[in-house]
């Protein structure tokens, strides 16, 4: 008998197995399933149980349809479980995440923070216009995390830019956010100064650029994240039909900590880089009901009525 995490996949290869309990299934990726345990089952056929809370209808809530043998309990039908919790955590949780954790209910997008994903998809990426400003958002990584730009026009709410790599030392990296900056008009620039991005946001003010930091913890991008899922849901901002983007938007998830609280993350081997950028870009922006209306200070919008003039003359 041996217990094993997923956290290193390739810890999960090895001799042929008589039995599997994988816990928290739905949490995992099917990858995890498929290439990794049921390899181990085959030959000697042996026999999956697959325990977890629901988490949508993805492949575990298919797998549960075509078990041979298939269970399901509300967190009440456990006897140990206290009855005062439930009333609690009721009236403390929303509506489908109570249904979902502690019905033990398979939902439609239940498991998904943002919601409507697809009818916000559009060909949006474009380059820079003389006439528009735009807000920045930088998610920054090195190693194995990726660092991600991503340019939302604050006239038309749209992502017209978006960058995602890795493996590139932070004074090429800040030379290259502050080049599209400087290339989308001085684009404002919100950056994640947690750990190391204090003295990268230093440096890029020192270097001109326009910065507002913003640093992670769980309240804060609880904050953050809760922001972006109402402009995807209300549709008040387009995105561009980019593959990676899109993943991680449908991915994205939460857990609930042992005292009832949500912490929002991409689950177990999926990246989160794209989601937290987008985010961080339309941290500046307004939720309106006109987006089409520019949300510019008005000290600049009399400035650019004098430049016009003054252009008109010369």
């Amino acid at each position: 008998m041996e217990c094993k995490s997923i956290e290193n996949p390739n810890s999960l290869l090895g001799e042929e197995l008589d039995l599997c309990i994988f816990d928290e299934a739905s949490r995992f990726s099917p990858e995890i399933y498929e290439r990794y345990i049921m390899a181990r089952l085959t030959t000697r056929k042996g026999k999956l149980f697959s325990i977890s809370s629901p988490f949508g209808k993805n492949w575990f809530y298919r797998n549960h349809l075509k078990a041979d043998a298939k269970f399901n309990f509300k967190s009440i039908d456990n006897p140990y479980f206290p009855k005062e919790e439930w009333t609690r955590v009721k009236e403390k949780l929303p509506e489908m995440i109570f249904k979902q954790e502690y019905e033990a209910l398979f939902l439609e997008d239940a498991a998904s923070v943002f919601r409507k994903i697809e009818e916000i998809v559009g060909n949006t990426l474009k380059d820079v216009s003389s006439n528009s400003y735009y807000l920045m958002g930088v998610d920054l990584g090195k190693h194995e995390d990726f660092t991600v730009i991503t340019v939302v026009d604050k006239t038309t709410y749209e992502v017209v830019y978006l960058d995602r790599f890795n493996k590139i030392d932070y004074p090429f990296q800040k030379e290259r956010i502050l080049a599209i900056s400087k290339r989308y008009n001085n684009a404002r620039i919100y950056i994640d100064s947690t750990i190391v991005g204090e003295p990268i946001k230093e440096d890029l003010e020192r270097m001109g650029a326009f910065v507002d930091d913003f640093k992670f913890s769980n309240k804060s991008k609880k904050e953050l994240i809760e922001k972006l899922s109402i402009f995807i849901e209300q549709k008040y901002i387009k995105i561009p039909n980019n593959p990676d983007l899109l993943e991680e938007l449908s991915s994205f998830g939460y857990r609930l900590t042992d005292n009832g609280n949500i912490i929002y993350s991409a689950p177990k081997g999926f990246h989160d880089d794209m989601v937290c950028s987008l985010a961080l870009s339309v941290w500046g922006l307004l939720p309106k009901s006109n987006i089409r209306k520019s949300i510019i200070p008005k000290e600049l919008e009399w400035k650019n009525v004098i430049a016009k003039k003054l252009k008109s003359y010369i």
